[in-house]
């Protein structure tokens, strides 16, 4: 079974917002009093290997005198938040002095960014809180030195790039959910739509081909599709008061029907010679797997 791998690279998130331009414009979004900064005030800080889940859908952006932390919850809520946050607001200090080679052994008190952590959440707020802090993680009635305050961002202003990047999680999602036996259509349709909608439109038409190939990595992932047709399962199976171990077996069923689907669409590339490279991209078979079908390109 293979485990949900991201890099700094490969997710629309990271890969939206490490682009200076559109960094610019989440700035000025967060901070629409700042009328003066360019895209020579950014520095992209690449947050990579702080946590050891292999998920690294975060990033850092330096503004002048601030350090501005984003993370992505996705459209489900995690309750650790400002755990993740507080590990990648310490190893970004870190690297920031090594960077600057600030010495920590001096009478000089060293001066550093200020910060600010947000989390972009693409799913329904609900009654959820607008702040999350470290002291909930803390038990109740304690108190402690140490605190940190995160931001939730839920929705934003029609048409700035925090709208179009939380609408257009949105109709992916919606997609998944429209097209659950077929990624290629759950991918071309979000592309669509989000253009007719002008959500990340000149964004998809510059990097459409990255995205498809983001898009894809995370549909086909096996655990994530596991996870979510089991928890469907599950809701089903509780509203008609089915035992869970026979949602669980009609979730294996689901899989393995997938596959067979999956193997079926294969031997149709292969047979119309298609290469075997984008024969795995559009299918989420190995290479080997489609080797083993014994079809010829």
């Amino acid at each position: 079974m293979c485990n949900i791998k991201r890099t700094t690279k490969d997710s629309v998130f990271t890969t939206l917002f490490s682009h200076k331009e559109y960094a610019l414009q989440l700035f000025k979004v967060l901070h629409p009093e700042e009328k003066n900064v360019t895209e020579k005030d950014i520095e992209i800080i690449t947050i990579d290997n702080v946590l050891t889940d292999g998920i690294y859908n975060d990033l850092g952006l330096m503004f002048k005198d601030r350090l501005i932390i984003l993370a992505e919850a996705q459209s489900n809520w995690n309750g650790n938040m400002a755990i993740r946050g507080l590990f990648y607001l310490s190893e970004t200090y870190k690297r920031y002095i090594a960077k600057n080679k600030i010495s920590l052994f001096t009478s000089t008190t060293v001066q550093l960014p200020v910060p600010e952590i947000y989390v972009i959440f693409t799913g329904e707020k609900g009654n959820r809180p607008d702040e999350i802090f470290l002291s909930d993680h803390f038990p109740k009635n304690s108190s402690s030195p140490l605190q940190l305050r995160i931001k939730m961002i839920y929705d934003s202003r029609k048409g700035d790039i925090i709208y179009q990047y939380i609408n257009f999680c949105k109709v992916f999602d919606q997609m998944r959910k429209d097209f659950p036996d077929s990624v290629v259509m759950a991918v071309k349709n979000t592309i669509s739509i989000c253009r007719n909608k002008d959500l990340l439109a000149e964004f998809l038409r510059d990097h459409e081909t990255e995205l498809n190939d983001i898009m894809y990595d995370f549909l086909y992932n096996e655990e994530y599709w596991r996870k979510l047709m089991l928890r469907d399962e599950r809701k089903k199976a509780r509203e008609e008061g089915l035992a869970e171990g026979h949602a669980e077996g009609l979730v294996e069923g689901r899989i393995q029907g997938a596959h067979d689907k999956a193997v079926e669409t294969a031997r149709l590339m292969l047979a119309n010679n298609i290469e075997i490279s984008m024969v795995a991209k559009c299918t989420g078979l190995s290479i080997k797997e489609i080797e083993a079908l014994g079809i010829s390109e």
